[in-house]
């Protein structure tokens, strides 16, 4: 196999490339940076044919425009991988004089003084300054649900740095190869792997889009659209985790239910969306009076739970309080209409004798019922 087989066979690759991550594009439309991967593989397409077509068009259309094709393709991949962490235009000014390095060395070795040599460690150090920015911006940004995948997406482009490196390094020590897979198994090898690698590229993106994707369905399942906070299923999970956590470990554990009063007569009165911005402002104001590991969810129409880890009753209820009164000084503002509102609320503590989640809730809705008796805007405990 010749060096001119390998350039047509890059092309091809890349042009697959192109195709499937343009699918990819349509099938994940609303994750971020996903409209730019397509342009860093069709860049590197274009690059790949017109190196592959030297000798049958004019030498400085396949050196100069060949040449620039692959950075700016790789400013393009960058701004992908910005905007898929939400970082958007960052460090693209870098890039872009990266390129313009690249050109003009492209024009000045590849056209004007011709020198192949240096033009190709010129170009061969942009290359690895390029990937090197978007790898390290990845290892940084990949965490929680994005660590595999981001750490795969990052061990890639490291590994393309290293090849750009080689190739630059083996340019220095033995010239300008008139064919890299006669000039020794360095120099041949980083010419054989960057189609392997860039493929690599593209696989590994495609997996962090779908682990955002199951991440969303993730959320989707477990959180309550109106307000974010987590829905019934989800809360029962956690808390059935928490009360094996607290029974092994002797900790306290308490669980407040809160049931807005007259809430009904809000939705009649002043309508649904009104409704809706009222569960959202009451939300708003339940997380601020809470702590950072206390968990709140919507578990029915009206009807929210706080659980306290590590709370026992006498704490749960200055907890409970608290939140009573700061419902009670909310006003709900929703265009021109203005409400208050109060609530009801009916906590337990975990007990020996508790047996799982029902029975513990069960015995919060025991507690908040007596208050609705009453007439609400109270606390109270079984």
């Amino acid at each position: 196999m010749d060096i001119h087989t390998i350039h047509v066979e890059h092309a091809l690759l890349l042009g697959l490339y192109t195709f499937l991550t343009l699918i990819n594009s349509r099938l994940h439309l609303t994750s971020k940076g996903v409209h730019w991967f397509p342009i860093y593989n069709l860049c590197a397409f274009m690059g790949a044919v017109l190196i592959a077509l030297r000798g049958h068009i004019p030498d400085p259309i396949s050196i100069v425009a060949g040449t620039v094709f692959f950075p700016i393709g790789y400013v393009f991949l960058h701004r992908s991988l910005t905007e898929f962490f939400d970082r958007g235009a960052y460090q693209s000014r870098i890039q872009i004089g990266l390129v313009l390095i690249a050109l003009a060395s492209a024009i000045q070795y590849g056209v004007l003084q011709p020198n192949t040599q240096i033009r190709l460690i010129v170009y061969s150090l942009v290359l690895a300054t390029q990937v090197a920015l978007s790898a390290r911006f990845v290892f940084r940004e990949a965490t929680g649900y994005l660590r595999v995948a981001g750490s795969l997406m990052g061990v890639v482009l490291s590994m393309l740095v290293a090849n750009n490196i080689i190739r630059a390094l083996g340019t220095t020590v033995y010239g300008a190869p008139a064919n890299y897979l006669r000039s020794g198994s360095l120099l041949a090898w980083s010419i054989l792997e960057v189609s392997v690698l860039q493929g690599a590229v593209t696989v590994a993106f495609v997996w962090m889009t779908a682990a955002t994707l199951r991440e969303d369905l993730r959320q989707q399942a477990s959180t309550d659209p109106l307000t974010g906070v987590l829905n019934r299923r989800a809360v029962e999970l956690v808390a059935e985790r928490a009360i094996a956590f607290s029974q092994s470990n002797r900790y306290p554990f308490s669980v407040i239910l809160i049931d807005l009063d007259r809430f009904k007569q809000i939705n009649d009165s002043l309508g649904h969306q009104f409704g809706d911005a009222t569960l959202v402002a009451v939300v708003r104001c339940l997380q601020r009076e809470l702590r950072k590991e206390d968990i709140l969810a919507r578990i029915g129409g009206d009807e929210f739970v706080v659980l306290l880890s590590n709370t026992n009753r006498t704490a749960a209820l200055e907890t409970a309080e608290r939140l009573r009164n700061a419902l009670e000084q909310l006003t709900i503002v929703h265009g021109q209409t203005s409400a208050t509102i109060s609530a009801s609320f009916g906590l337990a503590q975990l007990e020996h004798s508790t047996r799982d989640w029902d029975h513990l809730i069960s015995n919060c809705d025991k507690a908040l019922y007596s208050v609705k008796a009453g007439g609400g805007n109270l606390v109270a405990t079984t």
